[in-house]
Parts: C-alpha cells; sequence; structure tokens
C-alpha cells in the first residue's frame, strides 16, 4: 500500500491545476450545502437577534387592557419580566434663525428598572440611569446638540417638569433603535405623573426555558383573556417564513448542486483517463482489483475532504460578519447576539456527503478503468466512438414522462421541484440524440456543399465521446446558469424600478396632511403629494392576516410608482388585494371580500369590497400583502395620517434642508432622491453580488469541465490526428476541423439550452410563488439569447486548448507508439 500511496500524492502533486479546480468544485458545492441547511435552521436565531437588537432576550409582550399589578406573573414558568413605562414628553427647544416655527417638541420616554433592563439587553451594562440621569439616543443628541452632562427638562403629565441630566449617548442598540427616545428609571418615570404612580399596561417576558415558550404564552392568554399576547419567536407568521425561506435556500442549493455534479462528473472522467496509466502500473504489479479500485477512489474522497472543509471554514468565517452586518444595527457598543457555530453533525454530513460525491461521479468511469485488460491499457488503446447507453435512455425517457406530469402540480411544492430536477436530468441523458441528429443534417449539409472539413467536423461531432460529451454538459450548464441569470434580472428589475419619482421623500411622524400645508408655500417646491401607508391586522373574510394597507390617489399620482397593477380608479367600494393573497385564498376579480380593518383593536371597522384588480408587485413592502383602498377610505378608517410627502422642485439639497428646519418633528426624516437610491442600493447589493457570483463560477466550472472533455477527447485521437497529418491534412485544417467541431457541439447545445433554460425559469418562478417569494420571474428572451451568444463565444473559446495541444503534438512518436 506505501508504494499505492506514493503514486497516489505524485499524481495529485503533478496535476495542481485539476488538483485546485476539484477542489474548488467541491468548496462550492459544499459551501451552498451550508447556507442551505445551517444558515435556514438558524432562523429561529436570526430571528431571535433582529429582535434582540430592539427587544433584548424577550420572548413574548403582553399589553393588556388594565393596569397590572405585582402578581402579574405569580404562577408562570421561569422567567424575568420587565414592566414598561412610555410616555411622549415635550422639551423645549428652538430653531436658530426664526423661533417662531417651533418652540417645543415632543419626545418617547421610556422607564425600566435598570437591573432588570440589563439583564434582559434593553439597554448596555454600562449605562448608568441612577440619580435622576437620562440615557438619550445619539440621534437626539446629534439633532438637539445635548453632550453628556447637560441638563434638560422633560415635561410630564399636565406639563410637570423634571429636570433630568444627560448620563449617556447611546447609539442604536437595544431600547435605542426605536429611534429618537430617552429612557430613565421606573422610579424617576413616576415624578413625571400627578400621582406618582405608573399605570403599566405594557409587559415584556422572557422565559429562561425557551422550551417552554409557547407554555408561558398560553399561560398570559389564559389568565389575561383580554390582553394581546406576542409570542416573538412561535408564531404562525414566524413559522411560515422560516419554512418558506428554509425552502427557497433549498431551491437554491438545488440548481448549484446539479450544475456542480455535471461539471464534476466531466473533470473527474478526465482524472480517470489521466491515471490510466496508473491503473496499468498497479495491475501489472500484482496488486488486485478491489485495492486499484481504493486506490481511484481514495484519491477523489481527498478531494472531497479538503474541499468540504475549506467550504465549511469558508462558510463560518462569513457567517458571524453576514450575521453582524445583515442583523446588527450601530457601532462597537451594539448588543449583538450570539451567532452560533454549526452542529457538529451537520459538518460532518457535509463532509462526508463531498466525499461520497467525489467518489460517486466518476463510479461508472472508474469500473471501466479497472476492467480494461491490461495490454489495452499499456498500448493505450481507447474507444472513442460514442454509443449511448439504453440504460440512461430509459432512465431519461421515465425522468422526462415525470417532469411532465409532475408539471400539472404547479400548487405543490415537492411536484414542482421534483419536475425541475427530473426535467433537467432527463435532458442530459437524451440530449446526445439531439446532437447526434443535428451533426448528421449538417454532415449531410456540407457533403452536398462540398466542404470536406466541415462534413469531417460534423462527423465527429456527433461520434465522438468527448465532443458529445461536451454538449451535454453545455447544454445543462447553460441552461442552469440561464435560470440563475433569469433570477438575478428578475430581482435586478425589480430593485431597479423607482417607487418614487420626487426629488425629496421624507417620513411623517403621525401628524395630518393640513399641518404641512405650508410645505407647498416654500420657495423652489414645484409639487407636493402625499403617500398613505400603515400596517394593519386585518380580516379577510375569516382569514387573519397582516397586510400592508395603501391609500390610492384617485386623482393620479405623478411622484409615486409604487405597484404595478391595472386600475387607475377606485371607487368606495372597490379595492385591490395582491396577487400573493389572491391565490392563498382562492380570489378572482369580481369577487365580494369582507374586510375587517383593526381586528385586533377596540373598535374593528368592517366594509365589503369588489376586488377591481390584483397587485401584481407592491415595489414598497413587496410583502405579498398589499390591500389598496380609494384614498378617501383610508382616511375614513385610519384618519388622515399620511405616512410619506413626496416633494419636487428644483435644488434637491436646499430644499431637503428648508423642510427639515421648517417642520420640527412633524418630519421623522427626510432624504432626497439619491440618498434613496443609495441606501436602497446598499441595502440590495449583497445579494446581486452573490448571484453575480454564482453566474460566473457556473460559467467558470462550465469552462473547465468542457476543456477537460476536449482534452480527453483528443487524448484518445491522438494517433487519429496523427494519420490524417502524416497522410493528407495538415495541422492548420485539423484545427480547422476542431474548431467548427466545436462550434457545432456547443451551437446545438446552447441553441437548445435557450427554450431550457426559459422553461425551467417558468417552473423556478412557479416554485417562488409556492414558497410566497414576492418576485415576478421576467424571462427577457431577447437578452437571454444574446447570453447564449455569449456563452457560445466563451464555449468556442474551449476548443483552443486542443488545438494548442495538437501544435505541440509527436507526430513521429505517436505513430511509432504501438
Amino acid at each position: 500500500m506505501r508504494l499505492v500511496f506514493k503514486h497516489l500524492f505524485k499524481n495529485i502533486w503533478a496535476h495542481k491545476l485539476r488538483t485546485v479546480l476539484l477542489i474548488l468544485i467541491i468548496a462550492v458545492c459544499s459551501f451552498t450545502a451550508m447556507i442551505s441547511f445551517d444558515m435556514s435552521g438558524s432562523l429561529n436565531g436570526m430571528i431571535k437577534g433582529v429582535l434582540s437588537n430592539t427587544l433584548g432576550t424577550s420572548d413574548i409582550e403582553v399589553e393588556t387592557k388594565s393596569p397590572v399589578d405585582d402578581s402579574f406573573g405569580e404562577g408562570a414558568p421561569d422567567c424575568n419580566i420587565i414592566k414598561m413605562a412610555v410616555m411622549g414628553s415635550a422639551f423645549d427647544r428652538h430653531i436658530d434663525f426664526d423661533s417662531s416655527y417651533v418652540n417645543r417638541s415632543m419626545i418617547s420616554v421610556f422607564g425600566f428598572e435598570e437591573d432588570t433592563a440589563k439583564k434582559m439587553s434593553l439597554i448596555r451594562e454600562g449605562t448608568d440611569l441612577s440619580g435622576k440621569k437620562a440615557a438619550i439616543s445619539e440621534s437626539f443628541a446629534d439633532e438637539f446638540g445635548y453632550k453628556v452632562g447637560d441638563k434638560i427638562v422633560f415635561h410630564g403629565e399636565q406639563d410637570k417638569p423634571v429636570e433630568f441630566t444627560v448620563g449617556s449617548i447611546e447609539k442604536k442598540q437595544g431600547i435605542f433603535n426605536m429611534g429618537e427616545i430617552a429612557v430613565i428609571s421606573y422610579e424617576d418615570m413616576k415624578e413625571l405623573t400627578l400621582s406618582g404612580e405608573l399605570e403599566i399596561t405594557d409587559v415584556l417576558i422572557d422565559v429562561k426555558d425557551d422550551a417552554r415558550v409557547a407554555e408561558a404564552e398560553k399561560f398570559f392568554k389564559k389568565k389575561y383573556p383580554t390582553a394581546e399576547v406576542t409570542n416573538f419567536l412561535e408564531s404562525k407568521e414566524v413559522t411560515d417564513a422560516i419554512k418558506s425561506v428554509t425552502r427557497l435556500f433549498v431551491v437554491l442549493f438545488a440548481v448549484c448542486m446539479l450544475l456542480v455534479i455535471f461539471v464534476t462528473i466531466s473533470v473527474s472522467e478526465r482524472m480517470i483517463v489521466d491515471k490510466m496509466s496508473v491503473v496499468g502500473t498497479f495491475r501489472s504489479l500484482g496488486i488486485s482489483a478491489k485495492k486499484t479500485t481504493f486506490a481511484l477512489m481514495f484519491e477523489n474522497a481527498l478531494y472531497g475532504l479538503v474541499g468540504s472543509i475549506i467550504g465549511i471554514i469558508a462558510y463560518c468565517l462569513i457567517k458571524k460578519p453576514f450575521f453582524d452586518s445583515a442583523f446588527v444595527i450601530g457601532g462597537t457598543d451594539a448588543i449583538k447576539p450570539p451567532v452560533p457555530m454549526p452542529k457538529w453533525y451537520l459538518i460532518a454530513a457535509v463532509i462526508i456527503g463531498a466525499m461520497l460525491i467525489e467518489c460517486l461521479c466518476p463510479i461508472k468511469e472508474a469500473i471501466k478503468a479497472i476492467k480494461t485488460p491490461i495490454r489495452d491499457i499499456i498500448f493505450n488503446t481507447k474507444e472513442t466512438e460514442y454509443r449511448p447507453s439504453r440504460v440512461f435512455t430509459v432512465i431519461g425517457i421515465i425522468l422526462l414522462a415525470v417532469s411532465v406530469v409532475t408539471f400539472f402540480f404547479k400548487d405543490s411544492f415537492v411536484l414542482s421541484m421534483t419536475c425541475f430536477v427530473c426535467f433537467i436530468a432527463s435532458v442530459a441523458m437524451l440530449f446526445n440524440y439531439v446532437e447526434r441528429g443535428i451533426a448528421g443534417l449538417l454532415a449531410k449539409l456540407f457533403a452536398k456543399r462540398n466542404f470536406p472539413i466541415a462534413h469531417l467536423a460534423a462527423v465527429e461531432a456527433g461520434n465522438k465521446k468527448s465532443t458529445v460529451g461536451s454538449s451535454v454538459l453545455c447544454v445543462t450548464a447553460a441552461a442552469l446558469a440561464i435560470v440563475i441569470y433569469i433570477f438575478s434580472n428578475s430581482l435586478a428589475s425589480m430593485y431597479d424600478h423607482a417607487a418614487f419619482n420626487c426629488d425629496v421623500i421624507c417620513t411623517l411622524s403621525g401628524c395630518k396632511s393640513d399641518l404641512l400645508s405650508y410645505v407647498e408655500q416654500l420657495d423652489g417646491v414645484d409639487k407636493v403629494e402625499y403617500f398613505y401607508l400603515t400596517v394593519d391586522n386585518l380580516k379577510l373574510d375569516n382569514e387573519k392576516v397582516d397586510c400592508y394597507v395603501y391609500g390610492f390617489n384617485n386623482e393620479g399620482a405623478e411622484l409615486l410608482s409604487a405597484f404595478d397593477l391595472d386600475a387607475d380608479h377606485l371607487e368606495k367600494d372597490e379595492v385591490c388585494l395582491d396577487r400573493m393573497l389572491m391565490k392563498k385564498y382562492g380570489y378572482k376579480e369580481g369577487d365580494k371580500v369582507k374586510i375587517t380593518f383593526m381586528d385586533k383593536g377596540y373598535l374593528p371597522i368592517v366594509r365589503e369590497f369588489t376586488i377591481k384588480a390584483k397587485v401584481k408587485i407592491d415595489y414598497m413592502a413587496a410583502t405579498g400583502t398589499s390591500v389598496i383602498v380609494s384614498e378617501e377610505v383610508y382616511k375614513e378608517i385610519y384618519n388622515d395620517f399620511p405616512q410619506f410627502m413626496l416633494v419636487r422642485g428644483d435644488d434637491a439639497k436646499a430644499l431637503k434642508k428648508t423642510i427639515q428646519d421648517h417642520s420640527g418633528d412633524f418630519i421623522q426624516i427626510a432624504y432626497t432622491k439619491s440618498e434613496y437610491d443609495l441606501n436602497i442600493a446598499l441595502t440590495r447589493a449583497a445579494i446581486k453580488m452573490i448571484l453575480n457570483i454564482l453566474i460566473l463560477i457556473g460559467v467558470g466550472l462550465t469552462f473547465a469541465g468542457v476543456v477537460s472533455n476536449q482534452l480527453i477527447g483528443l487524448e484518445g485521437r491522438k494517433r487519429e490526428c496523427a494519420v490524417m497529418t502524416s497522410v493528407a491534412m495538415p495541422r492548420k485544417k485539423l484545427s480547422k476541423m476542431f474548431l467548427i467541431e466545436n462550434m457545432i457541439s456547443s451551437g446545438t447545445a446552447l441553441l437548445f439550452a435557450v427554450p431550457v433554460g426559459i422553461f425551467m425559469s417558468y417552473e423556478f418562478g412557479r416554485i417562488m410563488d409556492i414558497l410566497e417569494q414576492v418576485m415576478p420571474v421576467r424571462i427577457p428572451v431577447i437578452k437571454c439569447i444574446f447570453y447564449a451568444i455569449f456563452l457560445f463565444a466563451v464555449f468556442t473559446l474551449v476548443s483552443l486548448f486542443p488545438i494548442r495541444a495538437l501544435k505541440k503534438m509527436d507526430v513521429v512518436s505517436q505513430l511509432k507508439y504501438e
């Protein structure tokens, strides 16, 4: 065995580029597997981490109708309980150039019991609330010029003034993620009331044993039947979201996995061909077939082991930075949720799976290599003629039939995925007939036109193993690459759509539109529009769902382009529902629907509507839960409180500053259009980059696989080429034949890859709908054709590799070999 291992490691070291390629392929496969199975399994922790940014370790929130007392948590599972006192407090502020606009502003003041708040990570350990100290948010301090040690007076009930000292300025962390707020101690909060006592109706609960959260939820619902009890982690909405995202990861993993398997099979075949001399050496030395097979598989398993470890390490390295950037807001002082390492059994499963893939992909070629007679190995006689496998043909027909049948079950995730996988697998097994058929027709055409070199190239394209194998690899990998491209293009088209067509976008803080009527009179303002939006608990007939409710401007919104729907006017009894809602609950255009607004509120409002149109996509929220009523109906239900003010004018930056200076707390935040677009672009850049990398990896791996196939083909055709060169065909014409042969192969593959990829993208879009991923799949046929032309140019370059090897070939040595 020492001799065997010596040969193996020498072989690995002698083919550095191939070794790196195989390790890279399996690393990509392992990385996507970790994303799919660990990231989705960590979603509970992700959501917990997002909540911990604002609500610390809280698991449940209870909002009661009447004040709670000290017996609130008696009988509940062991937990930490913190009573949350909140009050809108006034404080004096001035505008330097003109104090006539605003001389008093409001701030939300929170009162907590300090030790419990720190224990539940609502505030930092270093925050001091003793001795009339107030912790204020950094944004509030920056806007009004407060520093640590400054005095600030909060006005409580009936304008009762209480002076505090700014004890600390907090970054966006914990409760300070809520924006411009102040936090004081529970006892100090009492001084802002006239009675000196607090009436608490909002309580946060951290159940010490997470396994008993559901039990605690049932307890508080039973004890306080009229209270609103929110379980942050185990609600139906969260469970459905986790399930949806998990399935999405599985779909993306399946696409990457298929691509990697097709390429790995091709590269592994090249590897087995190169190792035939090693096999011959082992066999001639009397080493048994079992040990020889073990030697071949051991090297592949070694590639799988190293590649999977690299992929897992890469995933572990990016996991924490990803969580910290995606789910933690703030600087070095921010409260960051712990990011757990992947489970050991998952790591073991991925490593074992990678090793199995590396061993199984070349198993067919390995068995053939072991069964090859020693004489054939020594004399290098390889079968280069392509013969279709009957077994693969039958399996391909069965898989195609399965994909056709499952195609009609469009609402089943499992059957849709079955259709997706079976179809591409059947294409891989049956495409050789298409390739050989087209090559045969071209051979006849070139023979009639008297193009002998092109005729020979067409004959070779349909008969040679390497060429047919390259064509199959091209069509499958290119089709999968087109799916990824269409997905990326659809995502980009949704992201690139401008929801606002204005110069300044202002987020409002709960004020009526008439209080901002003066904005239209400001210098530089051409037009002002208001955008009405809220999130509400609705009941659609008997189905409860959290929805984004919009007010539709019947007069025409010039500055807004937030929806894609076929309606330009809504009557008071008409509504537009999101296509995902309509599909989920079985609604059609023209149906009647009874909608209960503020279903969880004190006074729910019930209205009956006719569904006028469906919302194809909501570019604002993109959650699939949009409900659009007329602006008049919106104001009747929610009053005249717009969410956004959109302003068009001359100088965006100057206009923004003027509006901010004159509006005080009426405007929560203002952006110029360029600032808003930049913020949106930054949040979406990561996923676009990932998709572009996937496309590059797909094209790169396919290119490498086709190169391997061509070089394998040349190894088996060297003496054939040597004979043709010595008899009548110069190397220049032989190179031309290789080029035409490759063009026929890749051209045929890409000609069929476009419709195959488009069909698979359609199926992929249906899977996205099942997963309730609000992204309409847009299939740009023209772009796909140009993309295929680009791939054709890339794959045509593959012929340069065998041409280059052909120029270095020693014709005399090849003729004398036998």
